[in-house]
């Protein structure tokens, strides 16, 4: 089988299945999704540091997603891409996981690619985006098949968004549509002072920057969240998220639901910190 292999080191998450297992259930454990309506889930948005910052927020998506989904398929959607970029779809038949193989659903795969402009996604290309969710869908997901793509930071991605939905609906598959994105990443190591450093500089993004995007994601405006994120800086891979609402628009979905949200500097104060929050459609 042509599979795509793990690529990030260690430090972003284990490598054993057993560490994997014990750290997921450690950001579970004592923790029950609150505010949730009576609805099918279809989607969301998670973070995609390591797990050391956001792996608690992801875990609590794809658990709160478990709980009220089956998914032939999980959808999900990297960035990092350029506004000029086309979508770059995973092509192999399989991705490594510290739980074992992942199969993509390849039959999907030749019809998206056939329906609309796409490349394929380097094998060695790194990114995290992608990879450090793939423990956690193969986890939750065990028996569902999975679609990897990177989408851009463009209106492209909405279209993506929505003819993923087009093919499901067509091809009778159930899906999950995870867009995979941090938000403002502030300090000197991102050049982004706007604030300077230091408590006044958390205020502003947790409370306007940062809340910015998040009102938008969570109202389901797409145009809205890319232009917020390209004009402040308020995500890094806003095409990821805009695909996500697009794919969950179109099944149904009006609103999303905010989990929880935090940032790097609460878990580990610095001058340079970045912000993570966790929807669910």
């Amino acid at each position: 089988m042509n599979r795509r292999r793990r690529i990030l080191p260690r430090r972003w998450y284990p490598i054993d299945g057993k560490d994997c297992k014990r750290e997921i259930e450690s950001y579970l454990e004592g923790w029950t999704p609150s505010r949730l309506p009576a609805s099918k889930g279809l989607g969301g948005i998670v973070p995609h540091a390591g797990w050391y910052f956001s792996g608690k927020l992801a875990a609590r998506v794809f658990y709160t997603l478990k709980l009220n989904s089956k998914a032939d398929v999980v959808v999900l959607y990297g960035g990092h891409l350029s506004a000029e970029d086309f979508p770059r779809i995973v092509t192999e038949e399989a991705c490594e996981t510290p739980f074992g193989d992942m199969e993509i659903h390849t039959r999907f795969v030749k019809k998206l690619m056939e329906s609309m402009d796409m490349g394929k996604e380097g094998s060695t290309s790194g990114d995290n985006t992608i990879e450090i969710q793939l423990a956690m869908v193969k986890y939750f997901f065990p028996e569902a098949k999975l679609i990897a793509i990177r989408s851009p930071l463009s209106l492209k991605a909405e279209t993506l968004g929505k003819e993923v939905a087009a093919i499901a609906k067509k091809e009778g598959i159930s899906i999950l549509a995870i867009g995979s994105t941090d938000l403002t990443h502030y300090g000197p190591n991102y050049g982004l002072l706007r604030k300077g450093v230091g408590p006044a500089s958390v205020e502003w993004v947790k409370k306007e920057n940062d809340k910015g995007f998040i009102d938008r994601a969570l109202s389901m405006d797409a145009e809205g969240l890319l232009k917020h994120a390209m004009e402040n800086d308020s995500a890094c891979s806003a095409g990821a998220a805009l695909a996500a609402v697009a794919t969950c628009k179109v099944q149904g979905s009006e609103k999303g639901v905010l989990l929880d949200y935090y940032t790097s500097y609460d878990i580990m104060p610095d001058d340079s910190f970045v912000g993570y929050a966790g929807i669910v459609y």
